[in-house]
């Protein structure tokens, strides 16, 4: 049997636990939410092993009780398949967010014409996707505050996705990040003989201030580098994989964090490793 890892979640979920804290969610609230996620990993986890999901298989994996795991049955009505989709379709960014990191990576500078040749914005939504309308994921793009609609042009606010941590779209956009980061991690953990995934990090202590904003600086250098040289790979890589077989997701990310010794994270923006 393998060991509990128990103690490492609780480290990982503290962070989480202070964020429900400050937005007013208890832990009646979240143990309630809790419930049904855990009956629809416990119907993936019986996918993969080849059994049947039958209600005491789901309430013995999952720990609930054998009327609860009846009752999303009939209510949710989700086999192990319907349930991955709907994990892959919480993945997927907005139009929004790919016109932001295609246009970084590409290097058009603040602002575009909105329609024309080469570049335009309206060239640029319709590479993205062509189910939404260029005028529709523009005036997304406004609502979050990283565009600007001139009219003829549009106006770049930002140097990355990053919008209003009020509005929805932040707090989604940091969900679907850290579980890809995580998933990466345990992946890892659970097949250590099979390929993994980069899943890396740096440490260093006992930094001034001035050195920790220096090296955000460095870290946001290198991400723009990156940013570029992956965003036009994985653009043609679409392109060539179009209609394939089983067509699979790709997610690069890259974090900065900095903190006293308590654990309580740096103040200024700077230090924090916000964007400029």
């Amino acid at each position: 049997m393998e060991q509990s890892s128990l103690e490492e979640m609780l480290a990982i979920v503290q962070p989480l636990v202070m964020w429900m804290s400050r937005t007013g969610i208890g832990y009646t609230e979240f143990a309630t939410a809790l419930k049904p996620l855990f009956w629809k990993m416990a119907l993936m986890e019986l996918e993969r092993l080849e059994r049947k999901p039958s209600d005491s298989a789901v309430s013995l994996l999952s720990g609930l009780h054998r009327k609860e795991v009846r009752t999303y049955r009939e209510e949710l009505n989700m086999d192990a398949l319907q349930v991955q989709q709907l994990r892959e379709h919480w993945g997927k960014p907005s139009a929004a967010s790919q016109v932001v990191t295609r246009w970084l990576s590409l290097g058009l500078g603040d602002a575009i014409a909105y329609s024309g040749a080469e570049p335009s914005f309206e060239q640029l939504a319709q590479s993205v996707s062509k189910d939404f309308h260029p005028r529709s994921v523009l005036m997304e793009m406004v609502r979050l505050g990283v565009a600007q609609d001139l009219g003829s042009q549009v106006r770049l606010l930002k140097e990355s996705f990053s919008p209003d941590a009020r509005n929805k779209e932040a707090s989604q956009m940091l969900a679907v990040s850290v579980a890809d980061h995580l998933s990466a991690g345990i992946h890892n953990l659970l097949n250590p003989e099979g390929r993994k995934f980069l899943e890396q990090s740096v440490f260093a202590d006992g930094l001034s201030a001035d050195s920790i904003e220096r090296l955000n600086d460095m870290a946001r250098e290198l991400w723009s580098q990156a940013l570029k040289q992956i965003v036009q790979a994985a653009t043609q890589m679409v392109k060539d994989d179009e209609g394939c077989d089983a067509p699979h997701r790709f997610r690069l990310g890259l974090f900065t964090f900095a903190a006293d010794p308590s654990g309580q994270a740096a103040s200024s923006s700077q230090a924090a490793g916000e964007p400029s």
